[in-house]
C-alpha cells in the first residue's frame, strides 16, 4: 500500500513539468499517430511518455546514442498501446536495450546423434523475461513513421509484455473483467487456424507469415496490424479485430486513417 502511494506521488511530480516543446517535435516526426489522435488522448499519451521516459532505463549498445529522439520515439509508439488502460506502464520492464541496426545472436539445437548445430539469428527486436526490452533503432523508425505496412517492432514487444503479464508469451492477454476467457481463446485459435491456412492455399493475408510461429508470434503480428493499419485487419478478419479490440480494450479504427499502411 505505501508503495503504491509513493509510486503515485512520484508520478504527480513528474507530470507537473511541463512537456518539452523539443519533445513534441520529436513525436510529430517519429510517431504519425499522433496526427490523428484527438486532444484528450494527445494529452495521456504525453503524460504516458513522460513517466515512461522517467521511469525506465534506456541503454545504447553497440555505440548506439541515447538521446531525447531515441526516448520519446519509442514511448510514443509504446504509449498508443496502453491507451486503452489507466495506469499500465509495464512495470516489469525495467530496461530498453537499443541497438543502431539488426543485430545477431547465437542460437543452437541439439543433434539427434549428438552434438549441436550453432548459427547466427538475425533479430530486429525481443523482449526477455528478466524486464528488458531490446530494439533495433532504425527499425523503431520505420514502425513509427508507417514505412513498413502493418509492422512496428515497438507494438510487437509491448504486445509480448501486455501477453506476458500472465506468466508467459502463450497468445493469451489478461482479458477484462467480465470477458468469457474460455470463449475468447477458442474464437482466437480459431482465428489463427483460419490465418494459417490461407497460407497454406497462398492467399493473402493481413500481416506476416511470421505470425505463424508460434501463439504468442500470432498475438504480437496481429496486434501490431491492429495498431498499425486497422482498417487492413478488419477487412480480412473482422472477428479477429474484435478479440483484439477486447483485448487492448480500444478501437484504432475510430482515429487511424484508412489510408496508414499504403
Amino acid at each position: 500500500m505505501i508503495f503504491r502511494w509513493l509510486r503515485a506521488r512520484r508520478r504527480r511530480s513528474i507530470l507537473e513539468r511541463p512537456f518539452p516543446a523539443a519533445w513534441t517535435t520529436i513525436l510529430r516526426r517519429l510517431v504519425k499517430h499522433v496526427e490523428w489522435l484527438s486532444e484528450e488522448e494527445l494529452a495521456r499519451l504525453r503524460d504516458w511518455i513522460t513517466i515512461f521516459v522517467a521511469e525506465k532505463r534506456f541503454e545504447g549498445c553497440r555505440g548506439q546514442e541515447i538521446t531525447d529522439e531515441v526516448k520519446v520515439g519509442i514511448a510514443g509508439q509504446a504509449g498508443l498501446v496502453a491507451l486503452g488502460f489507466a495506469g499500465e506502464f509495464f512495470a516489469p520492464l525495467q530496461s530498453v536495450l537499443v541497438y543502431p541496426g539488426d543485430y545477431v545472436v547465437p542460437r543452437s539445437t541439439p543433434l539427434a546423434g549428438g552434438g549441436e548445430l550453432e548459427w547466427q539469428e538475425t533479430r530486429l527486436g525481443e523482449t526477455w523475461n528478466g524486464g528488458s526490452m531490446v530494439l533495433a533503432w532504425p527499425r523503431v523508425v520505420d514502425g513509427g513513421r508507417l514505412r513498413d505496412g502493418p509492422r512496428n517492432v515497438v507494438i510487437h514487444e509491448c504486445a509480448h509484455l501486455f501477453d506476458l503479464q500472465d506468466g508467459e508469451i502463450d497468445g493469451i492477454p489478461p482479458l477484462p473483467p467480465g470477458v468469457d476467457r474460455r470463449s475468447w481463446v477458442v474464437t482466437f485459435a480459431t482465428c489463427q487456424e483460419r490465418f494459417e491456412q490461407a497460407l497454406d492455399e497462398g492467399r493473402t493475408t493481413a500481416f506476416d507469415e511470421y505470425a505463424a510461429e508460434s501463439d504468442g508470434e500470432f498475438f504480437a503480428v496481429a496486434s501490431e496490424c491492429f495498431f498499425q493499419d486497422p482498417h487492413r485487419l478488419v477487412r480480412h478478419d473482422r472477428e479477429l479485430y474484435e478479440l483484439l479490440m477486447t483485448a487492448w480494450r480500444q478501437d484504432p479504427r475510430l482515429r487511424v486513417s484508412a489510408r496508414a499502411g499504403r
